[in-house]
């Protein structure tokens, strides 16, 4: 074994390195959403493979000459970039096919120096911490996905450890530590099945933290296992919700496919109402008009809400005159509308969290120059307003539309605020059929695990589902189907640590960080020669 190891260790250093670092950018892809058990049944135990998809990185990261190490660890995250968001190519508007391959090359680029970052970062920990680096590392590596969510072009997707999301007894971990909880426990693995396979190569002792490790991680799916086996509040009545899956081509959106989703929505509403539903849920731009505006529209859609005297929540696009002295004559804001059961009152959410490129061009307000620039994206204005609806005596709905759902604390803020339901209603159109859209629903069910909620998500074409508070699914829909679901979910909170305390790991991880480099300043301070 030890034979082996060297091998792969001297060809890993020498000129031929490389291709361990685009190798090792395909594995850390397979080790990642989407290949689990949501995407097929094969791909049930892919998500072990994370507790030692790193390992390619710090192999090359090793490399002799730094300059040639941080070339591969950056094609490594290029590759691994690549794989996982080549999606990102359908999220360009239509009639501007031309930036597809560019907009995906500056996005792989850009998440790339990611992991040059990250590579560096284990070449200078391993050298400077051989004992503590298995602890300090994830520390960096979580720091460095918190900065990821920061910001105008933030882009907080597929972090280390969404890859546990399905083995759900270990994931039940993130009501404790959140995300980032995980993903310190899938990079600390990373670190110690490194150190084992350097001492079994070294021929030394066995490292015994590794066995320790993996028996700490039976003992918390143990944990994890009775966990998801409690009990509901007693009384606790279950709540019907429908939700609606539309299957509406928006990228070929035309003069008559308003009245074309009407007809497909108001459809599968009766159907959907032959089951005596409690709550409806539609998908973001369900109704891609500006609905208030529009008096006959928006008397339509009372009416579905009257004839079956339930409350619906739809996505549909609002308008309101801008401030005099202003750049725009309109604001603009994608929006989730509820229409209580007399179908009179809509309560609107205006989406807080704007996908970068596509519904807003970034650092406008510092530059105003920039409002001028048009790449096809659409020109929304953030809402400020973190909006739970009321539904009944019991249900408090927190909405989100779309990616706003992948923020943790963002989430968790609603939850605070009395949300016991996260509705989610996104458009994963814009994905194809591709492995975003499975991405995007892998994240989503971690929301429901930190706070102990249930969620329902109605996705335009897929994938809708009910997932209860420990992220079993309840029920769930196929991609590109043009369908509705209809299941039982309890409305209540299981109190989690995680809403209390929130991204504490974050926190934990910024002083390990700090009292490495002061560690590591007094060193070099005290090795200096005496004048």
């Amino acid at each position: 074994m030890n034979t082996i190891l060297s091998r792969v260790t001297s060809f890993s250093l020498s000129r031929h390195g490389l291709w361990v670092a685009i190798a090792g950018g395909v594995f850390y892809a397979l080790a990642m959403p989407p290949f689990n058990g949501m995407l097929h049944p094969a791909f049930t135990l892919f998500p072990l493979l994370s507790f030692v998809m790193c390992l390619p990185l710090f192999l090359v990261s090793l490399t002799p000459k730094t300059g040639r190490a941080a070339w591969r660890a950056y094609c490594f995250g290029l590759i691994a970039s690549g794989f996982q968001f080549y999606w990102i190519a359908c999220v360009v508007p239509e009639g501007l096919w031309h930036l597809v391959l560019i907009g995906v090359i500056l996005a792989c680029l850009y998440e790339g120096l990611y992991f040059l970052a990250l590579g560096m970062l284990f070449r200078w920990t391993r050298k400077k911490f051989p004992v503590l680096f298995p602890v300090i590392f994830p520390a960096f590596w979580v720091l460095v996905e918190y900065l990821r969510s920061l910001g105008e072009i933030s882009f907080p997707w597929n972090f280390a450890g969404y890859a546990l999301t399905p083995l759900l007894p270990l994931a039940q971990l993130a009501s404790v530590t959140g995300v980032y909880g995980l993903s310190f426990v899938v990079i600390l693995g990373n670190a110690l099945a490194w150190e084992f396979l350097s001492t079994l190569r070294r021929k030394g002792s066995i490292h015994r933290a590794l066995p320790v490790f993996a028996l700490a991680l039976a003992a918390l799916s143990l944990w994890g296992f009775f966990r998801m086996k409690a009990s509901p509040p007693p009384g606790t009545a279950a709540t019907k919700i429908a939700l609606l899956q539309g299957n509406i081509d928006q990228n070929h959106w035309g003069n008559n496919s308003l009245d074309t989703s009407f007809v497909i929505l108001e459809t599968l509403l009766k159907e959907a109402g032959l089951t005596k539903p409690d709550l409806v849920v539609m998908p973001e731009s369900a109704l891609l008009c500006y609905l208030l505006r529009r008096p006959q529209l928006s008397g339509r859609v009372s009416g579905w809400s009257r004839s079956l005297g339930v409350p619906i929540i739809l996505g549909a696009l609002h308008w309101d005159p801008a401030p005099r002295g202003g750049r725009e004559d309109y604001l603009v804001y994608n929006t989730a509308f509820y229409l209580d059961t007399a179908g009179q009152k809509y309560t609107p959410y205006y989406k807080m969290k704007l996908v970068p490129f596509s519904e807003t061009l970034p650092f406008t307000g510092a530059f105003p120059i920039l409002s001028r620039v048009n790449l096809g994206q659409a020109d929304f204005k953030p809402g400020s307003d973190p909006v739970v609806f009321p539904i009944g005596n019991s249900i408090k709905a927190g909405p989100f539309i779309c990616y706003e759902i992948t923020y943790p604390g963002f989430v968790r803020d609603r939850v605070k605020r009395g949300a016991n339901l996260l509705v989610n209603i996104t458009n994963d159109g814009w994905f194809g059929k591709t492995s975003g859209a499975f991405q995007h629903a892998t994240m989503v069910r971690m929301r429901a695990i930190e706070n102990g909620v249930p969620l329902a998500r109605a996705a335009n074409t897929g994938i809708s589902m009910l997932v209860d508070q420990y992220g079993r699914i309840v029920g769930r829909t196929q991609l590109y189907a043009r369908t509705f679901l209809s299941g039982a979910l309890r409305v209540y909170r299981v109190p989690t640590l995680y809403t209390r305390l929130g991204d504490w790991p974050v926190l934990l991880s910024a002083c390990i960080v700090l009292l490495a480099a002061g560690l590591a300043a007094l060193r070099r301070f005290s090795a200096r020669p005496a004048r």
